[in-house]
């Protein structure tokens, strides 16, 4: 069985998820904060990248257990040039990082070469990864192609 296990902020990376698992025939868990961030967009700035710059783990609403999947698809926004912190949060279960097989990331530049150097230390069994540019990039045109593509990855193992 399959899942993809993200966080959204934005929505950017909940659309990217629902496209992901039509094509993979995954199941969807959002992850968010146990206590939501501001609805300010300059507190969501400073709290997200201070969290995700010095690696916190916060507290999460309460989610399913991931033990009985085979692979695990992991999604996320990049903060301060790393992952979101709730993704963190996941990758504290030790059980959840050898299934990890796949990464969709989302940001403003559409780059996460910084963040996937550290997460391929943390997950053996990374096999997928892709770039996605947030809707409002110049390039977020791109995104159906590169989802398309990884979702062909994904499905051919």
């Amino acid at each position: 069985m399959r899942i993809i296990v993200y966080y959204s902020l934005s929505e950017n990376t909940k659309e990217a998820a629902e496209r992901i698992a039509a094509i993979t025939g995954a199941e969807l868990l959002r992850v968010d904060f146990l206590k939501p961030m501001s609805k300010s967009k300059a507190a969501q700035f400073v709290h997200g990248g201070r969290e995700a710059t010095f690696g916190v783990a916060p507290k999460l609403k309460e989610y399913s257990d991931l033990s009985s999947y085979d692979e695990i698809i992991l999604g996320f926004p990049i903060w301060a040039g790393k992952n979101a912190s709730p993704i963190n949060t996941v990758l504290k279960d030790m059980s959840v990082r050898g299934k990890v097989t796949s990464v969709f990331t989302l940001s403003g530049g559409g780059d996460n070469d910084k963040c996937i150097a550290v997460l391929r230390k943390k997950l053996p069994a990374l096999r997928n990864v892709v770039a996605l540019a947030d809707r409002a990039h110049e390039t977020a045109g791109d995104n159906d192609a590169k989802i398309e593509a990884f979702g062909e990855a994904i499905m051919n193992g």
